[in-house]
């Protein structure tokens, strides 16, 4: 694994057990840090799945000194889709786009999942397409209006998308 995609998932997996204050409010100290890595006023209430990993990616690209370039913007959008659109506005050294196939999951991947969802992927997909991700605003349900930071099981035919840094 390469060093972002290392540190991607390490601090993804720092923040499981982190919840909404007060419970079902889309706030709290920890989820409002979060949607400050957005382009969204953090002190609103608001679904924080994609601005978890919005902030999961710019901590992780610090850490790992990576900067931001004319053809590399770090995600600032809090639409789990408009990751898509996203990535292909990148350059395609930096980061590519795909719609994944069993086994193409691999940790550090970012997962646009089809419910309009996101996180990031802490394993490899196993040979039927099983893997673990990291996801802000879900459940024990696997929500995707859930009120915390969860380790979920996913399947490879819920995925809409995988996005994988190349740096």
């Amino acid at each position: 694994m390469k060093p972002l995609q290392a540190a991607i998932v390490t601090r993804a997996i720092d923040e499981i057990g982190v919840r909404e204050s007060p419970r079902n409010s889309n706030r709290g100290d920890r989820v409002d840090l979060y949607k400050s890595a957005t382009n969204l006023n953090p002190k609103e209430a608001w679904p924080w799945c994609a601005a978890f990993v919005c902030y999961i990616v710019r901590e992780s690209l610090t850490k790992c000194g990576i900067k931001q370039t004319a053809t590399f913007k770090r995600p600032t959008t809090a639409g789990a889709w408009d990751f898509i659109r996203w990535s292909k506005e990148q350059d395609n050294s930096t980061s590519t786009l795909v719609s994944p196939k069993a086994k193409d999951i691999q940790p550090g991947d970012i997962i646009v999942f089809k419910f309009s969802h996101i996180g990031i992927a802490t394993s490899a997909a196993n040979t039927t397409g099983e893997f673990q991700t990291c996801e802000g605003n879900t459940d024990e349900n696997g929500s995707r209006e859930g009120g915390g930071v969860y380790s979920k099981k996913r399947d490879i035919a819920s995925v809409k998308a995988r996005i994988r840094f190349n740096v």
